[in-house]
C-alpha cells in the first residue's frame, strides 16, 4: 500500500496583519515636595524661598508631572495674611517657577517669565489662563520649581499662618 500525501504549494494572499493601538494621555501633577516652612518670621521683613538654589529647600514646592503628555498649570491660594487685602496688586506673597537643575522640563511659562516674581492668586479669583505651560512629562525631566516669597505686612498679628495652594493640571 502506498502512501500519499498532500501537497500544498503557494502563497498566502496576505502575508501580513496590522496591529494598531491607542494610547490615552494621562494627566497626572504631584507635589513631591508639598510643603514650604518659613519657620519664625518678623514683622515688616521678606522671605526669599528662592535664594538657596535646591530645589528640596523648605520653602520651595517641587511639582512633578507623573502623566503622559505635557501639562498646562494653574497655581492658586488661600490667603496666607489677615492684616491686608490679597489682590492683585499685593507684593506680600509672590511666586515664581525655575527648572531644577539639570532639567529642562520647562520649554516655556505661559503667564510668567521664568524667575520672575508673580503675585500668588487667591482660589476663587478667575484665572489669568495657566502659569505653567508644557511641562514636560518625561522621567527625570519632569520637574518644576515653585518658590515663595513672603513678606509680613507691617499690622499682622502674632501667630501662626497658613495657606493652602492648589496647582491644577490640565493636557497641554
Amino acid at each position: 500500500m502506498s502512501k500519499t500525501g498532500v501537497q500544498i504549494s503557494g502563497l498566502a494572499v496576505n502575508p501580513t496583519g496590522t496591529v494598531s493601538a491607542s494610547v490615552q494621555g494621562s494627566v497626572d501633577i504631584f507635589l513631591q515636595v508639598a510643603t514650604v516652612n518659613f519657620g519664625a518670621v518678623q514683622v515688616g521683613v521678606s522671605y526669599n524661598g528662592a535664594s538657596s538654589g535646591n530645589y528640596s529647600n523648605a520653602s520651595q514646592f517641587l511639582l512633578r508631572n507623573d502623566g503622559s503628555v505635557r501639562v498646562n498649570v494653574t497655581i492658586q491660594s488661600t490667603a496666607l495674611w489677615t492684616s491686608i487685602s490679597q489682590t492683585a496688586g499685593s507684593s506680600a506673597y509672590l511666586w515664581n517657577v525655575t527648572n531644577t537643575t539639570g532639567n529642562t522640563s520647562l520649554p516655556e511659562l505661559c503667564a510668567t517669565s521664568p524667575n520672575a516674581w508673580n503675585n500668588m492668586r487667591l482660589s476663587g479669583d478667575d484665572p489669568l489662563g495657566e502659569e505653567i505651560c508644557y511641562l514636560n512629562f518625561t522621567d527625570a525631566n519632569d520637574y518644576a520649581k515653585i518658590s515663595i516669597y513672603i513678606t509680613v505686612p507691617s499690622g499682622e498679628a502674632a501667630g501662626a499662618k497658613t495657606s493652602t495652594v492648589t496647582f491644577t493640571g490640565s493636557q497641554a
